[in-house]
């Protein structure tokens, strides 16, 4: 937050809210826990309002800023979806070392010959 707001001017909110989108989705994309990631984009939400946005901590007024701390949200869940999918991910790799036989398909399986007893050619 202090960054945003030594990086850029008050009136260059898009700016502002995308470097706090930024921060807030890598803290999502890392850390598990999603009662901790609601948590923390919702203070980065009314941090980004009250301070970036507004000043001395006022949490209404015009300027569209809670359009803009949308962005903060949004940003949060893709890093979530990204941690969730990597997650899924690394779980599949480890069935399959655990498991080789039942987790990758055959592949070298060869089809009887047509005179033995079952196969093609049998009565």
């Amino acid at each position: 937050m202090l960054l945003s707001a030594a990086l850029f001017p008050p009136v260059d909110l898009p700016a502002r809210a995308l470097l706090v989108a930024v921060a807030a989705g890598a803290y999502a994309a890392l850390v598990a826990d999603l009662r901790a990631v609601a948590a923390v984009t919702a203070l980065a939400m009314a941090t980004f309002v009250g301070f970036l946005a507004h000043r001395f901590g006022e949490l209404t007024g015009g300027g569209g800023a809670w359009t803009y701390a949308a962005l903060i949200a949004f940003a949060a869940v893709l890093g979530a979806g990204y941690r969730q999918l990597r997650s899924m991910a690394s779980a599949d790799g480890e069935e399959a070392a655990r498991y080789p036989s039942v987790a990758r398909p055959r592949t070298n399986v060869v089809a009887p010959p047509d005179d033995a007893p079952g196969g093609p050619g049998a009565a």
